[in-house]
């Protein structure tokens, strides 16, 4: 069974992407211009649109246009396009892109709690107690109790 013609759509712009045809910034073409260019209809490239989206390849400023996007090509902008994601008809490149996702907000989540750890080491090491910093943190007085006032 033939791909439906917004995936085909979708897989030639982000290989044009991906190849470095098209670098961070460039405006895509206009959803009108590339429905014409490709012979199709525009809700026909707004849903390639969106699975470009969806993986992280574009983002899309209203009145202005959709462009390249930086980073790590392949990780979607926001928490928005995790719908795009469930909708992605393919099981497995929607499998493959959740993933990918789910890798990213790992090393994110590692990340920032080095950053909390090493805050939180500085804060003790200029005198504040573990509960100060638990309560600056906002963790329950029941946590907070919990905690030791000096090690």
């Amino acid at each position: 069974m033939a791909e439906p013609a917004y995936v085909a759509l979708a897989q030639e712009y982000a290989g044009r992407i991906r190849g470095g045809g098209w670098g961070e910034g460039v405006r895509l073409p206009s959803q009108g211009e590339m429905a014409a260019a490709h012979g199709c209809s525009r809700d026909t490239v707004r849903k390639a649109v969106d699975l470009l989206r969806a993986e992280g390849l574009v983002r899309t400023v209203r009145g202005r246009g959709t462009f390249v996007v930086g980073g790590e090509a392949g990780v979607p902008a926001s928490e928005h396009e995790i719908d795009r994601i469930r909708a992605i008809g393919n099981a497995i490149r929607r499998a493959r892109l959740a993933s990918e996702l789910m890798i990213y907000y790992q090393i994110r989540i590692a990340e920032l709690s080095g950053i909390r750890q090493s805050a939180i080491e500085e804060a003790r090491d200029r005198g504040v107690s573990y509960t100060e910093i638990g309560r600056q943190l906002g963790l329950a007085e029941s946590r907070l109790r919990q905690l030791p006032e000096e090690i």
